[in-house]
């Protein structure tokens, strides 16, 4: 299907001109092709990161998006590209270095292929930039209706790279999860812990809660939102992707408690 939209991330910043040659090759292979940034953002070479960026694209784009993106430290090494078809149809194309972790663990896998077809890349390759002439060109050309299966062999689900990840869990004294990202500009701390794993949540609303968090103890009120409590305190909330999280209203969580991703932490009735 040809001019499909493409979801791009990088993790190239926006400071110069490298994100924009990415999409002037993508333009060329695939004229008419709809581009929207997604983040250029990601910390540099923090696959993780990127991975946890990824993790709610799939849902809200549409079916016959094309999901580009390369956080690349490994860029002209035998780690491979790959293209990932999801449940809903859309095409992932990144690295198989774990990138697109919770996105295919959200959308489901479908099939898989290795980019290995010199047909589908910017000729020649450059080592050091497999991102634009390798992934941004595979993009490009799916979008301008090459199949799946020509970009290369299948490849099978446990040939894809994931990374290391605590699942949230019930436990004798509430529940436990893991700390996936701080929200940058606010410094709320997200945690990969759903809502519907807090039983009797309006029952909990006003209530406070036990949080142990990376050797701290803290009481914390469940709220619905930051202004049921008072400018500069903390609370327990269900942030917009539906999982648990912590934050402080028109305050920085992280600059009074320092946490970061991939701590633990469990949660239970004071």
């Amino acid at each position: 299907m040809p001019n499909r939209l493409i979801a791009f991330l990088s993790d190239v910043g926006a400071a110069d001109e490298a994100h924009a040659l990415c999409k002037g090759l993508m333009h060329s292979i695939a004229p008419g092709v709809t581009i929207v940034d997604i983040t250029h953002d990601v910390t540099p070479f923090d696959v993780r990161e990127g991975a946890l960026f990824l993790a709610d694209v799939p849902d809200s784009f549409p079916a016959e998006t094309i999901v580009c993106a390369y956080v690349y430290p490994e860029t002209g090494t035998d780690t491979r590209t790959i293209v990932a078809r999801n449940a809903k149809g859309q095409l992932l194309v990144a690295p198989n270095n774990g990138l697109l972790t919770f996105a295919l663990e959200a959308s489901g896998l479908v099939a898989c292929h290795e980019v290995t077809s010199p047909g589908v890349m910017k000729q020649p390759v450059t080592p050091t930039w497999y991102g634009k002439d390798v992934v941004a060109a595979c993009a490009a050309h799916l979008a301008a209706g090459v199949p799946i299966e020509d970009v290369g062999p299948s490849l099978d689900s446990s040939g894809i790279v994931r990374l290391p990840h605590t699942d949230p869990a019930q436990t004798p004294d509430g529940v436990r999860g893991e700390i996936v990202r701080i929200d940058k500009n606010f410094g709320n701390v997200w945690t990969n812990l759903p809502s519907e794993m807090i039983a009797d949540q309006e029952s909990l609303l006003g209530r406070q809660l036990k949080v142990e968090l990376d050797g701290t103890v803290l009481e914390l009120p469940f709220c619905t939102t930051f202004g049921e409590v008072e400018v500069g305190e903390p609370l327990v909330y269900v942030n917009s992707r539906g999982k648990l999280a912590f934050g402080v209203n028109q305050g920085n969580f992280v600059e009074k408690w320092t946490i970061m991703p991939g701590a633990t932490f469990t949660v239970g009735l004071s």
